[in-house]
């Protein structure tokens, strides 16, 4: 075991879900047809109103790909920020990715980025995350434009939100800045990746769409239904992922 209680090479998936029942097998089944192993996975449901937990059951059904697996029911909806964080209490993998349940990755995403960490930490080792480009989907699947992030830079982290849900972070940098703030439900990467930064970690950039961003009209920051709306008055072309996402933003108590 590893510093935290976490084995080596084991990677950890979490994926919060709400309400996203239409989308989450084909999540799962992504994160078991990566070419990596040994891999673990922690769903958290977070009291959603659809069908997601049957399909849930019937996805993590159809796979022997993880060598543990864990779902938690919620019963009261806590946030997204909030579901990560019961996840983040129960992982025992030496790295750990946050794979939204509407989201997808190639099969190689897990491999290339943990092999991309372990080289910049060789001469770098404040290095604790790796991040890439993507793909950008319509609910149905169907291509859309490419979304760029950004080059990584701490400074401007401050005032922009350009590192992406799905990241090969180590366990080591999330458990320390965790818990994070439950009471931000709009720009929670943002959240997340600053309190990450200010403990003194750094990311490296893949210029590379190694994942499929799905947009739709519910996704958390708004992003689907604006890339939507621009692809319907033909507006095409690559996106950068920073005039879309919102910063972290705190919702007070009513």
């Amino acid at each position: 075991m590893k510093k935290n209680g976490t084995s080596p090479h084991l990677l950890s998936f979490i994926m919060p879900n709400y309400n996203y029942g239409q989308f989450i097998a084909e999540a799962i089944a992504s994160a078991a047809a990566q070419d990596y192993a040994p891999i673990e996975i922690i769903i958290v449901d977070d009291a959603s109103t659809d069908n997601s937990l049957d399909e849930i059951r019937t996805a993590l059904k159809q796979t022997d790909a993880f060598t543990r697996v864990k779902v938690i029911a919620l019963s009261e909806n806590v946030g997204k920020i909030g579901a990560i964080n019961r996840a983040i209490e129960k992982i025992q993998g030496e790295y750990c990715i946050i794979l939204d349940s509407d989201d997808l990755l190639t099969p190689g995403y897990a491999t290339r980025c943990i092999s991309e960490l372990k080289a910049a930490r060789v001469e770098a080792p404040h290095i604790g995350f790796v991040y890439t480009d993507c793909n950008l989907i319509s609910a149905e699947g169907q291509a859309l434009n490419r979304g760029k992030s950004t080059a990584f830079d701490p400074a401007l982290l401050e005032h922009y939100s350009f590192v992406p849900e799905p990241a090969v972070v180590l366990s080591e940098a999330m458990i320390e800045a965790a818990p994070f703030d439950e009471a931000i439900r709009k720009g929670t990467k943002h959240h997340k990746w600053k309190r990450i930064v200010t403990n003194g970690w750094w990311g490296k950039h893949i210029a590379e769409p190694l994942f499929y961003y799905r947009m739709h009209q519910a996704n958390i920051s708004g992003i689907g239904k604006a890339v939507l709306a621009e692809v319907e008055r033909g507006q095409n072309g690559h996106r950068i992922l920073s005039g879309y996402w919102p910063t972290e933003l705190r919702q007070e108590a009513s």
